[in-house]
């Protein structure tokens, strides 16, 4: 079972850590979900369906809004912004916690034997996930993909070559 899933934006993107990822999911849904009751946007709701699954089954990567339109983006952009601040308030996440939300059908965030989540690669990989959508995200150095949200922080993984 991989510990990490992809992160997409037209045909761009990074590797994050699954247990950080459904982390900042959890906070994007909650912010997703407040927005909803006051606009009544279908493709938020949709997309929430699929955050909730990626959140909690790592066996998925995160393909962001390739048909968004620029509005559905800012509007995205500015609840990551938010769901970013949100978990910026805490130092971290006790395991307990993250596994006892009911993100999806029960399911919380496996921990993957974490006794707490610290919150500041969490944040960075939200942030990772804006700069990723608003085309400013700096290119991986070269034979590497960006990886976010691990205890360390920001860190690279090789990359094989195509046809090796």
């Amino acid at each position: 079972m991989s510990q990490t899933q992809f992160v997409e934006y037209r045909q761009r993107g990074f590797w994050a850590y699954d247990v950080a990822l459904g982390v900042f999911l959890k906070h994007l849904i909650d912010v997703a979900e407040g927005h909803r009751l006051e606009h009544d946007e279908t493709w938020l709701a949709d997309s929430v369906k699929w955050w909730r699954v990626v959140a909690c089954v790592n066996d998925f990567g995160l393909g962001l809004g390739e048909e968004w339109s620029a509005s559905q983006v800012d509007t995205f952009v500015r609840l990551a912004r938010e769901a970013c601040v949100r978990i910026g308030r805490r130092q971290q996440f006790p395991a307990a916690e993250i596994e006892a939300w009911s993100i999806l059908d029960g399911k919380g965030v496996f921990p993957r034997g974490a006794s707490e989540v610290r919150s500041g690669p969490i944040v960075e990989l939200g942030e990772a996930i804006v700069a990723l959508i608003e085309g400013v995200l700096p290119a991986a150095p070269s034979g590497t993909a960006w990886l976010y949200g691990t205890p360390e922080g920001r860190g690279t993984i090789a990359m094989r070559a195509t046809g090796e």
